[in-house]
């Protein structure tokens, strides 16, 4: 007996390793954008996105879901864009499922009175990404790098889930590695406590002078015209924060800077290890919806 039915639009490779965990336990899944002869048997191909989401519970979007132009993360596709209409087939009150939810995606679900699950906000699936996120982000560092990574000067802004997977590993690469982070979280004293040099985000141009490379996970402006402007000019900066990124990317460019936005990693350098974190996490998270769909279905009876 199926546990529900499961939309699920878009995706990669990540998508492909999460869909046979899904169907295992019981999902009924609906899939648009994703190749057929990947897929498990019985799991109902669509072309058209309204098509598949026809009748849903729940509706799983890949983990870069919807960017804020309305495009959906779907690799194997052509460009494909999500409307109002295309969502409005859902019921009020479903539950949308993905990874980083856009400002454009947040509107739609409240136009449509959808509910969002951020699931890169949830440790049981942020946490363990992080280690792909951070060996991706390395990998791009070697390949863009003139020198090693040993003996390198390195700056991590950021002092979360990703830069304190990536400081430990720049470290034990023998890089210098110094952090950079809020003083008033506690994740600067962390920081410090883990052997890092650790700077004050309001410090940070003074900690800029020698940056070698410089790795941001900061999901704010951090890398202002100002800050970037007393950058050596050989210094690399690979941005690992969501759309639009920590960087001034117009200033970078006028001053000549080597910049990268390093999104999606884990999907590009470690699919398979990706797409088995998300087979271990969502049934528990799915799990948890369909629990709260089933009381508030016996309330409204009550």
């Amino acid at each position: 007996m199926a546990v529900g039915v499961l939309a699920l639009l878009g995706g990669d490779k990540r998508e492909l390793e999460l869909i046979p965990a899904l169907t295992k336990i019981g999902w009924q899944m609906q899939v648009y954008g994703l190749p057929a002869g990947y897929l498990p048997e019985g799991v109902k191909v669509f072309a058209e996105i309204r098509e598949a989401l026809a009748g849903a519970d729940i509706l799983i979007l890949p983990v870069p879901g919807i960017r804020n132009d309305g495009f959906l993360h779907a690799p194997f596709l052509p460009p494909c864009k999500v409307d109002e209409q295309d969502l409005r087939v859902l019921a009020p009150g479903t539950t949308v499922v993905t990874g980083i939810v856009s400002p454009y995606l947040r509107q739609l679900a409240e136009l449509c009175r959808l509910n969002l699950v951020e699931t890169m906000e949830l440790d049981e699936v942020a946490v363990p990404n992080a280690v792909p996120t951070a060996e991706g982000a390395i990998q791009v560092a070697m390949g863009n790098l003139p020198i090693t990574i040993n003996n390198s000067r390195v700056l991590v802004i950021g002092y979360g889930r990703v830069g304190q997977a990536l400081a430990k590993r720049l470290a034990a690469l023998n890089a210098k590695v110094t952090v950079v982070n809020r003083s008033e979280d506690y994740r600067l004293a962390k920081a410090r406590d883990d052997g890092f040099v650790a700077v004050d985000l309001q410090d940070l141009a003074g900690a800029l002078s020698d940056a070698q490379v410089i790795f941001n996970t900061a999901p704010a402006l951090v890398l202002t015209k100002e800050i970037l402007s007393k950058l050596n000019s050989s210094t690399l900066i690979i941005d690992l924060a969501a759309i639009p990124g920590g960087t001034d990317w117009q200033a970078a460019e006028n001053l000549g800077l080597k910049t990268i936005h390093a999104l999606s990693l884990p999907g590009k350098v470690a699919p398979v290890t990706a797409g088995q974190i998300l087979a271990a996490s969502y049934p528990n998270v799915l799990a948890q919806i369909k629990k709260s769909q089933l009381n508030k279905a016996e309330k409204e009876v009550l």
